[in-house]
C-alpha cells in the first residue's frame, strides 16, 4: 500500500503546559549543578563568546565553555567545562546563571533556554512536553489530582509539517494514543491492571493488518469495549507480580547507574541501592557476604510512600501519562516497534517506582521524591543508550513478555 501524508496544521500540549516557570534559586536540583554535559551548536558557542560585557565574564568564559574534539550527538559543536563538583562556572552561589544576569537569556544557547520545554513533531501534531526531569514540572503534575487533559491550537502556517506515514494503522496514530492516554487515566481500574491492559490491546493491534485501512478503527471499538468489560480485568489480574525479582531488576539498574554516574547523583544511585539490601556472612569455612533484598522493609517504605501519595495513584497516574505523551508511545512505525514502545513505558515505570520508595529510607517527603525522580529523569530518560541498554535487556532475556511486565509493575 502507498504511504499516506498526514498533515500536522496544529500544536498539542498539557493544559499545564504554559502554567511552567523555572524555580532558579529556588531549585533543590539546579540543572546547572548536576553533572550533566550541556553540549550546543556553533552558533550558540559564537553567541555566548560574544555576548560578554565584563572583563570577568571574558576571563570565567574562557575556562567554562569548551569546544569539543569530536562532534557530539547530533553534531554539537562545544560545551559548557564542569567543575570539581559537577557544576557549570557560569552559575552562582545563589543558583542563577551568571551569563543570563549579564547578558540576559538571549546569550543563553537554546538548551539552557527551553529545557525542560520540548517540542517534536509526532504523526499527530507539534507537540510540547515538559520533561520530568525537573523539579518544577513533578509539581505540576503533583498539583493536578484530577488527571491530564490536552489543548490543541492551530500552527503558524511556517511551522506546518506533512509526516509520512507508512501504513494506515501509523497514520491514525492521534486517535490511537488519544484511546491510550484514556486507558491509562481510567480509574474504575489500578493503574496497574490499566497498563496490563494496555499491553492485552496492543498484542491484539499486533496481530492485526495494518495494511487495511479499517484496521485502525476496528481495533478502537474493540478496545473501547474490552476497556469496560470487567472480565478482561479480572483476567489480567491473574497475573501475579513477584516483589523478588521486581527488587532484583530495578536494584541491579540502580547498581549500574551508581557505577556510572558522577558526583551527587551516583551518590544518590548507591544509597537508593543499598537501602534494602541484606548482608549474610557464612558459606564454610571461607566466609563471603550474600545480598537479598529485604522485601518486608520495602513494604514499609512502600506504605509510607502511599501515605506521602495520600493513598491515591494520581501523581504516578500523571507521571506515567507524561512519559507515554513525551516519549510518543506508543510507536506504530511496525508491530515490533509498538511493542517495544509498551515494554519500555512499562520499565520506566518500574524504575520509578521502586526507586521513589527507596529514597523513603531517608524521608518520605514531596521534597525528597522529587529529588530522587529528577535525578532517574535525568540518568535514564533522557539518556537513550541507556533506556535501549535496559529493553535489549529485557528482550535478549525473554523478559519482554506481558507476564513479566506484571513483574515491572509491581503492587
Amino acid at each position: 500500500m502507498a504511504k499516506q501524508m498526514v498533515p500536522l496544521r496544529t500544536a498539542l500540549m498539557p493544559l499545564y503546559y504554559k502554567d511552567f516557570h523555572c524555580l532558579a534559586g529556588d531549585c533543590q536540583d539546579n540543572c546547572c549543578g548536576d553533572g550533566w554535559n550541556i553540549e550546543f551548536s556553533k552558533k550558540d558557542y559564537l553567541t555566548i563568546k560574544r555576548a560578554a560585557q565584563s572583563q570577568e565574564m571574558k576571563d570565567r568564559l574562557a575556562t567554562a565553555v569548551a569546544r569539543l574534539r569530536e562532534k557530539g550527538h547530533d553534531g554539537m559543536y562545544a560545551c559548557f567545562v564542569l567543575n570539581e563538583q559537577g557544576g557549570c562556572d557560569l552559575q552562582r552561589e545563589d543558583g542563577l546563571c551568571g551569563l543570563q544576569v549579564e547578558c540576559g537569556a538571549e546569550a543563553l544557547p537554546m538548551v539552557c533556554r527551553t529545557f525542560p520545554r520540548i517540542k517534536h513533531y509526532s504523526a499527530a501534531a507539534q507537540e510540547h512536553y515538559l520533561s520530568p526531569a525537573c523539579e518544577g514540572v513533578l509539581a505540576l503534575l503533583w498539583d493536578h489530582p484530577e488527571g491530564i487533559n490536552f489543548w490543541e491550537e492551530p500552527l503558524k502556517k511556517q511551522d506546518w509539517w506533512n509526516y509520512t506515514a507508512d501504513t494506515p494503522v501509523e497514520a491514525r496514530f492521534g486517535d490511537i494514543r488519544s484511546f491510550c492516554i484514556d486507558v491509562l487515566q481510567e480509574r474504575s481500574l489500578t493503574l496497574r491492571q490499566r497498563m496490563l491492559l494496555l499491553g492485552f490491546l496492543f498484542q491484539r493491534l499486533q496481530n492485526m493488518d495494518w495494511e487495511r485501512e479499517e484496521t485502525a478503527d476496528l481495533w478502537l471499538a474493540q478496545s473501547a469495549s474490552l476497556l469496560k468489560d470487567p472480565a478482561v480485568a479480572e483476567e489480567l489480574g491473574q497475573l501475579k507480580g513477584n516483589r523478588k525479582l521486581f527488587l532484583g531488576n530495578n536494584h541491579r539498574h540502580l547498581l549500574r547507574s551508581a557505577i556510572t554516574c558522577r558526583y551527587s547523583q551516583g551518590e544518590l544511585f548507591r544509597e537508593l541501592w543499598s537501602s534494602l539490601l541484606v548482608g549474610e556472612q557464612q558459606n564454610g569455612e571461607q566466609s563471603s557476604i550474600e545480598m537479598s533484598f529485604n522485601t518486608r522493609r520495602y513494604q514499609e517504605l512502600s506504605q509510607q510512600l502511599e501515605e506521602l501519595l495520600g493513598h491515591s495513584e494520581s501523581f504516578f497516574e500523571n507521571l506515567t501519562v507524561s512519559m507515554a505523551f513525551g516519549m510518543r508511545m506508543p510507536d506504530l512505525n511496525s508491530p515490533e516497534d509498538l511493542w517495544r514502545s509498551y515494554v519500555n513505558l512499562c520499565s520506566m515505570y518500574s524504575l520509578y517506582r521502586c526507586a521513589a520508595v527507596c529514597g523513603c529510607a531517608k524521608e518520605a517527603s514531596r521534597e525528597r521524591l522529587f529529588h530522587v525522580l529528577v535525578e532517574v529523569s535525568r540518568a535514564i530518560l533522557h539518556s537513550g543508550s541507556y533506556r535501549s541498554y535496559l529493553l535489549d535487556e529485557l528482550f535478549q532475556n525473554d523478559s519482554a513478555t506481558l507476564a513479566h511486565m506484571a513483574i515491572l509493575l509491581d503492587e
